[in-house]
C-alpha cells in the first residue's frame, strides 16, 4: 500500500477516536458530573472541610490546594511573605547624588559603569569611564559615582602563569 493509503487510514483511525471521545466525554453528563465529584474528592484531600465551603457557595482561592509543582512553591513563597518569588520585579535603588555616591570598586586604573538610575525610563544605557578616586556623573539624570580601588586585593585569585 502506498503512503496516501496508509495516511488516509491513520486519518480515519484518528478521526474515529476523535468522535468517540466526543460522543463519550463531551456530549455525556456523567462523565462531567463524575469529573466533578473527582475534582471536589481532590480539593478535600488537599484541605479539610472544603466540601462544605463549596455547598455554602464560597470559593475555594487555588493557593489553598495546589501545592505540586512551581505554581505550588510560587503560592508558598507569597503566603510566607515573598511578594516576587521569581525575582521579576527590579530592585530599585536611592538615587545618588555628590553626598552619597555609588562606590564601585576596581583592580584597575578606570572602570566603565552603566548608569543604573535613567535605565527605567529611557532605551539606551549611559556609559561612563571614571578613573581610580575620582567621581563620575550622568548627564541625563545626575548620579554619582566614585570608583574606588579594591579593598581587599590579596583575596582576588590572579592567574600566575599569565
Amino acid at each position: 500500500m502506498n503512503s496516501l493509503g496508509r495516511g488516509l487510514i491513520e486519518l480515519v483511525k484518528e478521526t474515529s477516536k476523535m468522535t468517540q471521545v466526543i460522543a463519550t466525554k463531551m456530549l455525556n453528563p456523567f462523565y462531567w458530573r463524575q469529573a466533578e465529584k473527582d475534582y471536589k474528592m481532590m480539593v478535600e484531600k488537599k484541605v479539610p472541610g472544603a466540601l462544605e465551603r463549596m455547598e455554602n457557595k464560597e470559593i475555594i482561592p487555588e493557593w489553598e490546594y495546589i501545592t505540586d509543582g512551581k505554581l505550588g512553591w510560587e503560592y508558598r513563597q507569597v503566603l510566607a511573605g515573598n511578594p516576587d518569588p521569581w525575582c521579576v520585579e527590579s530592585s530599585h535603588y536611592p538615587r545618588t547624588d555628590h553626598t552619597r555616591p555609588h562606590i564601585i570598586y576596581t583592580m584597575e586604573d578606570y572602570r566603565v559603569v552603566g548608569c543604573v538610575d535613567c535605565m527605567d525610563d529611557q532605551h539606551y544605557i549611559n556609559y561612563l569611564l571614571i578613573n581610580v578616586n575620582e567621581m563620575g556623573r550622568c548627564k541625563d539624570c545626575g548620579s554619582c559615582y566614585v570608583c574606588m580601588p579594591h579593598p581587599e586585593p590579596d583575596l582576588i585569585w590572579v592567574d600566575p602563569h599569565h
